[in-house]
């Protein structure tokens, strides 16, 4: 999918780069190997970034299958011709198993009700379903205690036209600086999985390593990763390795519409919680928090213009904002503005944001608003 920007375009938008998607999958397959299956995260449509365009992409350039975190997500996919195998990340409430089968997803599963009645369903349409067993090691979110995973196992074994293809489980502090208990983790997997392997059970995926992983835990590869964030081109933390070289793939641009000087004293935006204190140039930007340019960006958040940052001023409305130009020659009505990306020599990330508004980088990606519209580049064609 490539689409060409032009100026019907509402002058706030996302650009995707395609290339910079691809160039972070060739990345990662490098410091995989080619031994190592990588499931590529695709829920929250892609990140924010598109789920389908980023599917072709990253399937074209060396991902193995996707993830998606509800059925819709797979269903999608699956609609507009993704042929690849689709894993269905979170458990489902069985009553769903008539569409994970009718859509061929592979699910993950935590205990033995979603699984029977996915036979039943799988019996039913004549199909085969995989399913994935996840142990909890630790995150205390989903998953089978890892005493009971062999048990499980043994007893979807015994289920007609169901195929147990893997057992998975996820760190919670790969993108931590100490990995003390990723690594206890990584240990309590270990030995669920020699358990396992002790009763004859061969598991065809064995998954624990996500994006923090990837970079800095190569004993938890196994033979299959999972990764999200750095396909996108964003580090999991400030405390992970920089062990693989990425590109930004989402950049949010906006365009200068209405520029007027203010004298000393002039409040700006809604609460006036921003009064001038000499005079003032002022440019108004027209997104705000209706389109995932949060609240929290009021008096403290920055953009680019002209390759100098210009300073949010007063409240950031719902689609609207104003920031001080007032030191930035040459900006006119038409000027590009750099939410997040890069401008000139300077940029502003997603993590820039993230800590301007006390989250973190994934919130800001995921949350850009559907009124944006998406700018698709890329160079070579995908097939």
């Amino acid at each position: 999918m490539i689409t060409s920007n032009n100026n019907s375009l509402r002058p706030a938008y996302l650009e995707i780069d395609l290339d910079a998607l691809a160039f972070n999958v060739r990345s990662i397959r490098k410091k995989l190997g080619q031994s190592v299956k990588m499931l590529a995260v695709v829920k929250a449509d892609g990140y924010g970034h598109g789920a389908y365009p980023v599917s072709r992409v990253v399937l074209e350039n060396g991902a193995d299958s996707l993830g998606v975190a509800i059925v819709e997500e797979g269903a999608e996919l699956r609609e507009k011709g993704i042929k690849a195998p689709i894993v269905n990340l979170y458990p489902e409430p069985h009553r769903r198993a008539k569409k994970i089968v009718e859509y061929d997803l592979e699910q993950v599963v935590t205990d033995l009700k979603l699984v029977k009645s996915l036979s039943q369903e799988a019996r039913r349409q004549n199909k085969l379903c995989s399913v994935y067993i996840e142990i909890d090691t630790g995150l205390g979110r989903y998953g089978v205690v890892p005493e009971h995973t062999t048990e499980l196992a043994k007893k979807i074994r015994a289920l007609p036209n169901i195929r147990l293809k893997g057992v998975l489980s996820q760190f919670s502090t790969a993108d931590a600086k100490k990995k003390g208990f990723a690594y206890k983790q990584l240990g309590v997997f270990k030995n669920a999985l020699d358990d396992l392997k002790a009763h004859s059970n061969h598991i065809p995926i064995t998954s624990i390593a996500n994006s923090g992983a990837v970079l800095d835990i190569p004993a938890s590869y196994f033979n299959h990763v999972r990764v999200g964030h750095i396909l996108y081109g964003l580090y999991p933390s400030s405390e992970t390795s920089e062990s693989i070289r990425l590109k930004p793939v989402m950049s949010l641009k906006s365009k200068v519409v209405f520029i007027k000087e203010v004298g000393k004293g002039t409040p700006i935006s809604y609460g006036r919680t921003y009064i001038a204190r000499r005079k003032t140039t002022i440019a108004s930007i027209p997104l705000g928090y209706a389109d995932g340019y949060s609240r929290l960006l009021s008096n403290k958040g920055e953009v680019l213009v002209k390759g100098k940052r210009a300073r949010v001023v007063g409240r950031v409305c719902m689609d609207a904002f104003m920031v001080d130009i007032s030191r930035i020659p040459g900006v006119k009505v038409g000027s590009e503005v750099v939410l997040m990306g890069k401008q000139g020599k300077d940029e502003i990330t997603a993590h820039d944001l993230g800590e301007w508004t006390k989250t973190f980088g994934y919130e800001i990606m995921t949350r850009m608003g559907k009124r944006l519209p998406a700018v698709y580049s890329q160079r070579s064609k995908v097939n």
